[in-house]
């Protein structure tokens, strides 16, 4: 197991526990990400195990691991930080037998505390009032408790059976849509339809395809019930945002909470009910040490040639 093993993250971000997952191994090596391009692709040319995390890149991770890789001319596998593989070149790893492995989901619980908390800010008016108080313009709005209302969850994967808890927690009867069907105790099943014009709360929790692309239609929004609140976390392209304004300009949606990277372009301007973030529902501590656990296991099982977690390249 005498492999050369470079991790692109600084040595005192893991905790005690990780390293020692990791000491054993021999030869291991780290660097900050922020050290710069020339300094990493020095460290990492012997490497055969790397280490990398993809989000401390941002839209460069592609072209910088895929730059790494090529001054590597012994590299056999890349333990990834991340979810998925998007910034791997598929075709590349394959040709060199390069194995890539990934971490699981660990954000569940991050994610859905997040869209609790915006839940029971939309219905007490937090945000609003907040900002309203900052521009010296305040005006204070009427909030509703949601003790005995009812939540609508779309997409009962992990996150969203958590939030179904949550809402069950805080005294809210609930009512989803998921496809195959998923049962979950006292969780009622309803068609889409009946999940949006019953609900005083909506939570989309829909992995965006070409399918769900658009899935809060204008139709489907005017089907709504009066004065609901809807929690948008996963991708702005699920909804039709100018019948989402339309609405919020009538009321009939009492607000709409996103995230997004930018809204250039979007009719939310100068709508206050319009409620956007920018991404960080998963950006907690104990998700991101859940995260780097795993890491470190996948770093170690690519070093004994049992990967955790392989990610396909087909």
């Amino acid at each position: 197991m005498h492999k050369n093993i470079t991790i692109l993250y600084p040595k005192s971000k893991f905790t005690v526990e990780q390293l020692q997952k990791l000491e054993f191994l021999n030869n291991v090596s780290f660097a900050d990400s922020k050290s710069g391009l020339e300094n990493q692709v020095k460290v990492s040319k012997d490497t055969e195990i790397l280490g990398f995390y993809p989000d401390l890149y941002g839209k460069s991770a592609s072209r910088i691991l895929l730059e790494i890789l090529e001054s590597c001319p012994n590299i056999k596998g890349v333990a990834l930080n991340a979810v998925n593989i998007d910034c791997v070149d598929k075709q590349y790893c394959q040709e060199r037998g390069i194995a890539i492995s990934v971490v699981p989901d660990c954000t569940t619980e991050a994610v859905a505390e997040h869209i609790l908390a915006l839940l029971l800010c939309a219905s007490k008016r937090i945000i609003i009032n907040d900002r309203r108080t900052y521009r010296r313009r305040y005006q204070p709005e009427l909030g509703q408790e949601l003790r005995g209302k009812m939540l609508g969850v779309i997409g009962l994967g992990p996150i969203g059976e958590r939030v179904a808890k949550l809402g069950q927690g805080i005294g809210m009867s609930v009512i989803a849509y998921n496809e195959p069907i998923t049962r979950m105790e006292h969780v009622a099943r309803g068609t889409i339809g009946e999940v949006l014009y019953r609900a005083d709360a909506v939570v989309i929790n829909l992995a965006l395809n070409e399918e769900t692309k658009g899935f809060l239609s204008k139709e489907r929004i005017n089907n709504l019930k009066e004065g609901v609140i809807i929690i948008n976390m996963v991708n702005r392209l699920l909804v039709n945002e100018k019948a989402m304004a339309e609405a919020l300009k009538s009321g009939r949606v009492s607000q709409y909470v996103f995230e997004a990277q930018s809204i250039k372009g979007s009719p939310f301007d100068d709508i206050e009910t319009a409620l956007v973030f920018k991404p960080f529902a998963s950006f907690t501590k104990e998700s991101m040490q859940r995260s780097i656990d795993w890491w470190a296991s996948n770093i170690k099982g690519l070093a004994r040639g049992a990967p955790h977690h392989p990610a396909s390249l087909e």
